[in-house]
């Protein structure tokens, strides 16, 4: 009988956790006609969403280097590196985000 080694996947570049839920980041949204994408694992994503509009992301965040210079999100990647890789990181909007729709 033959083992087989399973290959651990790539770490986050962000939080440097086993990105075992990849997700594509477009450093410029898709709205906005971007295409580029760089690799995250989910909860770092969703934290990039949840503390940045698109309008954001596309005119002052399109760089890996921009998003982590954003304290807010600095600290919620600190935090999230701190959790388990293989369970989903809860979150809220930040109170800063500006909101869609009615109020804001």
């Amino acid at each position: 009988m033959m083992k087989t080694t399973e290959v651990p996947p790539p770490q986050c570049p962000f939080c440097k956790r086993p990105n075992y839920r990849r997700m594509d980041h477009h450093l410029i949204p898709k709205c906005y006609g971007g295409s580029k994408k760089e690799p995250l694992c989910r909860d770092c994503h969703r934290a990039i969403h949840a503390v940045l509009t698109n309008k954001q992301l596309r005119d002052d965040y399109h760089t890996v280097e921009a998003l982590l210079s954003y304290e807010p999100l600095r600290r919620m990647i600190k935090f999230i590196s701190k959790q388990d890789p293989t369970r989903k990181v809860t979150m809220r909007f930040s109170n800063d985000r500006p909101r869609k729709g009615k109020y804001g």
